[in-house]
């Protein structure tokens, strides 16, 4: 068995149907992470997604929205005042998607705080994996989970990665960069640094790491992840394919384009969850890599994050 304990938000989000109308459902990069996971891999893998939410209707919802998805929620803490964030997917006549958020005030932002205190750390007051016991396999963040902790909050992150790590966790990280989550670049910049240190194995994308170092290819990205000494990278372009880098192989896998993309959402984290699923179950990086681009081509031939599982193929079916 697998224990995988992801770290983030998970958000309301509310998509147009048509002028007027929305419909409401969960999501967040992180979720479709946990979600894709869970789906694909071993009926008794666990997955915990460690986040905040608030008191009422919306947060119960997304509660029981992951419990339906067999996601362990032992890690979803309560905020007495925030609540969760929330989003809206606007589409366009032309059928392109816009998006407007309000997650000043997400809960989400206080799970460090929130964690201390409901796992009761004596002593120094710091931060421990015994709040996780039993010790998770794996933890997986995003640039995205970075950016929604408080400032204040983060060195406490860091010292309970820093913690697991040593206690044998396998810290996973995708860069997932959105600019307007962070007060700047720099700031970004040293994070990540921090995030690339810790990191196991990273999945960043080629146009997150364009955006934020100006990289442009597989050669380039390798070449700034160099000094961190990841033991794994696996680095998703898109249709050019994904390259994979390991201590004992580097190869880079093609991939088929799809030929109606309908929706990018959760194209790369659909890969991620789908990938880290496909290797706990055995699967070679070559083998995973094929299989989990085969889940993502399902997902952006679908609108929403989340598609529904009678879509995918049976072989995909756990």
């Amino acid at each position: 068995m697998t224990d995988l304990v992801v770290l983030g938000e998970s958000m309301v989000e509310f998509s147009q149907v048509e002028p007027g109308l929305y419909l409401q459902s969960f999501a967040g990069d992180v979720h479709s992470v946990a979600v894709y996971y869970k789906r694909l891999a071993a009926a008794d893998d666990r997955v915990r997604l460690m986040t905040a939410v608030g008191f009422g209707g919306a947060s119960d919802g997304l509660i029981n929205a992951l419990e339906e998805e067999h996601i362990d929620t032992s890690l979803v803490f309560r905020h007495p005042h925030r609540q969760l964030g929330l989003y809206m997917v606007n589409t366009d006549d032309a059928g392109e998607r816009s998006f407007s958020y309000w997650r000043d005030s997400s809960a989400a932002r206080e799970v460090m705080p929130l964690f201390r205190e409901a796992t009761q750390v004596a002593g120094d007051g710091g931060y421990s994996p015994a709040g996780l016991a039993p010790r998770p396999d794996m933890l997986f963040f995003s640039g995205i989970s970075l950016a929604v902790l408080t400032p204040d909050s983060r060195p406490a992150f860091w010292e309970l990665l820093e913690k697991l790590q040593d206690s044998g966790t396998k810290i996973v990280f995708d860069p997932n960069y959105r600019p307007k989550l962070w007060q700047s670049a720099k700031e970004t910049r040293e994070q990540y640094a921090l995030a690339f240190t810790y990191a196991d194995l990273a999945l960043p994308g080629i146009e997150d790491l364009e955006a934020l170092y100006g990289v442009k290819d597989f050669s380039g990205a390798c070449d700034l992840l160099e000094p961190f000494s990841i033991a794994e990278l696996v680095i998703k372009d898109g249709p050019n394919g994904v390259y994979y880098r390991g201590s004992k192989e580097r190869f880079l896998e093609p991939i088929t384009a799809v030929d109606k993309v309908v929706d990018t959402t959760a194209a790369g984290d659909s890969f991620n969850g789908s990938y880290l699923a496909f290797r706990s179950q055995g699967a070679s990086p070559r083998q995973a890599i094929a299989q989990a681009a085969k889940i993502s081509a399902v997902v952006i031939q679908h609108r929403g994050a989340l598609v529904d599982q009678s879509h995918f193929p049976d072989t995909f079916s756990n």
